[in-house]
C-alpha cells in the first residue's frame, strides 16, 4: 500500500468540504466551518519531528490559524513508524498529548450475509433524520451534551452532506424490520481508493453482525466498481472492531501520529 495512502484520502475529504495548502513544505488543512475538528484542522509534516523543533510547529499553528480564532487546539500529524517514547515525553513537557490511529487496507473482501439484514444505499435527503439519530445513539459523549462536541458533531455531519452532494459519498444502512441499526459512508478518493466512514452499529444491536455484513457488503460493492482497487479505513489499533476488519480481509498498515495541544 503506498505511503500516506490513508492521508492522503483524509485531505481529498477536507478539500471537498474545506482547504488544504502548502506552506514550506508542511500541508495546512482546515475546515473553517468546524473550527473544533482536531484532524480536520492540523498541520500534516512530511515526517516526524525533531524535538527541538516542536517549538515552533506550535508557533506555526497559531498563526497559520490565528484568522480562525475558534481553532482553538494545535494538531500536528504525520505518517510513519508508532511515536517514540522520547519524543513523546517531551511533547507532555510542551502540554501535548499523542492522538494516534492506524491504517486498514483491502484489496479483497470475504462475503459475508447477516440474518435478518437488509443492506442497501441512504441518501441524506432522505433519511436524514434517521441518520443522525443512530450517529448521536453510537456517541455516548454527544448524549452527555458537551457543547463544543456538538458543534464538531453537527459540522462533521454538514461534511457528509457535502460529500454525498458533491457525488464522492454514498451512505449505507442496515436495517432490521425496516429500522436502521447500522450505517456507514463509502466515499470514492483518487488513486483507486475507497474510503470508509464512520462505521457504526446502535449499541442494542451489536454481536448481531450488523457491521461485519454492512462492511462486507459495501467493500464489496466498491470493489465491482471499475473506479476501485483498494478499500481504506483508520482504526483505534486497540479497539474491538480491528478483529472485525481483520476477519473480512483487511491488514493493518501505516500509522497516523498526532500530537494535539486541547484547548484549555
Amino acid at each position: 500500500m503506498p505511503h500516506r495512502a490513508l492521508t492522503e484520502t483524509d485531505l481529498h475529504l477536507i478539500r471537498l468540504h474545506g482547504h488544504v495548502e502548502e506552506i514550506d513544505g508542511i500541508t495546512v488543512a482546515r475546515i473553517p466551518d468546524n473550527p473544533g475538528y482536531r484532524w480536520g484542522n492540523s498541520l500534516h509534516l512530511p515526517a516526524p519531528p525533531c524535538e527541538q523543533d516542536l517549538d515552533t510547529l506550535i508557533a506555526m499553528s497559531r498563526e497559520v490559524f490565528s484568522d480562525q480564532p475558534e481553532t482553538r487546539h494545535v494538531m500536528l500529524r504525520w505518517d510513519g513508524a508508532a511515536i517514540t517514547d522520547g519524543l513523546a515525553a517531551h511533547a507532555a513537557t510542551l502540554g501535548m498529548s499523542v492522538d494516534s490511529g492506524q491504517v486498514m487496507h483491502a484489496d479483497m473482501m470475504e462475503a459475508v450475509h447477516g440474518p435478518d439484514l437488509e443492506i442497501r444505499p441512504m441518501t441524506m435527503q432522505a433519511h436524514r433524520e434517521e441518520i443522525v439519530a443512530l450517529n448521536i445513539a453510537c456517541d455516548p459523549e454527544e448524549i452527555d451534551g458537551v457543547d463544543d462536541y456538538i458543534e464538531f458533531k453537527e459540522g462533521l455531519r454538514r461534511a457528509w452532506l457535502a460529500w454525498e452532494h458533491s457525488g464522492d459519498a454514498t451512505w449505507w444502512g442496515a436495517f432490521i424490520d425496516g429500522r436502521l441499526v447500522g450505517q456507514a459512508g463509502m466515499v470514492r478518493c483518487p488513486g483507486g481508493r475507497g474510503r470508509f466512514q464512520s462505521v457504526e452499529t446502535h449499541p442494542d444491536f451489536r454481536r448481531r453482525s450488523v457491521c461485519t455484513t454492512l462492511v462486507s457488503t459495501m467493500g464489496n460493492h466498491a470493489l465491482a466498481q471499475p473506479w476501485c482497487d483498494t478499500l481504506l479505513l483508520g482504526v483505534d489499533p486497540l479497539g474491538l472492531a480491528i478483529h472485525i476488519y481483520d476477519r473480512l480481509g483487511f491488514r493493518l498498515g501505516q500509522w497516523q501520529v498526532g500530537l494535539v495541544i486541547l484547548p484549555s
